[in-house]
């Protein structure tokens, strides 16, 4: 599914489509609706502009405080 990833940080690529949805799936265990965790992932993956293993990090220590 395509995300609408910044063409920045690579776009639609399938390396961010495949992130994008271990992501989402992993915020959406969490009880968040899919398009907030849709937004939570996008905006993660932003801030580290493109790199997904700094963004991964985050959105677990995001997840370890949510819980």
């Amino acid at each position: 599914m395509p995300y609408g990833v910044d063409e920045d940080i690579g776009g639609d690529s399938p390396e961010n489509d495949k992130w994008m949805e271990d992501c989402v799936a992993k915020v959406k265990k969490q009880g968040n609706k899919k398009g907030n965790a849709i937004a939570i992932c996008k905006t993660t993956l932003k801030k580290h502009k493109g790199n997904q293993k700094d963004a991964s990090l985050e959105i677990d220590k995001i997840l370890t405080i949510i819980r």
